[in-house]
C-alpha cells in the first residue's frame, strides 16, 4: 500500500496539512455556560456531538483558548488520541460550530496546501475501514489507557492520482456535509429571528455561533 500511499508524517513534513493539540479539560464545577466542550466520547458517527452537561462560560472558554477564538477553522478534522476506545473516529467541524472548547487528548488536522488535497478528502482518507484499523494497531496501552503517541505518523492514507480523482472520491462526504452546513446556516437564521431565547446548544443562539 505504501507504493501507493503516503504516511501522515509525510504529509506533515511537507506541510500540507499541520496538526495540533486540543486546548484542555475544564473541571466539572467549570461546566455550566453557553459554550461547548467536546470530550473524546463526543467524537462519533463523524461529528461533534454537543452535550448540554458539558457547557462552560465564555471566560472560561477564553483561559482554554488564550484569546478570544478557539483557533479552529470550519473543516477542520478531529480524533482523539489518548485515553480512548475511539481512537482513530473522525469528525469534521462544520462552518459555525468552531467556537467549542477541545478536551485536550485530541488531534486537530488542517490541510494547508490545497493543490491536491481539500479537507473532504482528508476526512474521506481518514474514515476508510482499512484506515481505521491502522489508529486501532498504533493505539497502545499505556497504563490502562489507550495512547497512540507519535505512531499516528505511520498511518498510510491513500494518495491522489490528481486533484480531480481526489473531488470524485471524496464527493459524497462533501455534499453531504456541505448541505448540513447550509441547513444548519438556515436553521441558525431561522431561531434568531424569532427573538426567542434557546438552549444554549442551539444553533444561533448565543454570540458563539456569529461566525457561523
Amino acid at each position: 500500500m505504501k507504493r501507493d500511499g503516503v504516511t501522515l508524517g509525510e504529509l506533515l513534513d511537507e506541510k500540507t496539512i499541520m496538526v495540533r493539540a486540543g486546548h484542555g479539560s475544564p473541571g466539572n464545577d467549570q461546566r455550566a455556560g453557553t459554550i461547548p466542550y467536546i470530550k473524546v466520547s463526543d467524537i462519533r458517527a463523524m461529528r461533534m456531538n454537543i452535550n448540554p452537561t458539558n457547557m462552560v462560560t465564555e471566560k472560561v472558554a477564553e483561559r482554554y483558548w488564550r484569546g478570544k477564538k478557539s483557533g479552529l477553522q470550519a473543516w477542520d478534522v478531529l480524533t482523539p488520541n489518548r485515553a480512548s476506545s475511539n481512537i482513530g473516529e473522525f469528525a469534521i467541524i462544520v462552518p459555525g460550530e468552531e467556537q467549542v472548547v477541545l478536551t485536550k487528548e485530541m488531534f486537530v488536522f488542517r490541510v494547508l496546501d490545497p493543490t491536491v488535497w481539500d479537507a473532504f478528502y482528508l476526512f474521506w482518507a481518514l474514515c476508510l475501514s482499512a484506515v481505521r484499523e491502522q489508529w486501532r494497531r498504533i493505539a497502545l496501552m499505556q497504563t490502562n489507557r489507550e495512547d497512540c503517541g507519535s505512531r499516528y505518523r505511520e498511518i498510510i492514507l491513500p494518495k491522489p492520482l490528481s486533484k480531480q480523482w481526489a473531488r470524485q472520491q471524496s464527493g459524497a462526504f462533501r455534499e453531504y456535509f456541505k448541505s448540513l452546513a447550509a441547513a444548519r446556516d438556515k436553521f441558525s437564521a431561522k431561531l434568531s429571528a424569532s427573538g426567542l431565547s434557546f438552549i444554549a446548544s442551539a444553533p444561533g443562539n448565543g454570540d458563539q455561533d456569529e461566525d457561523g
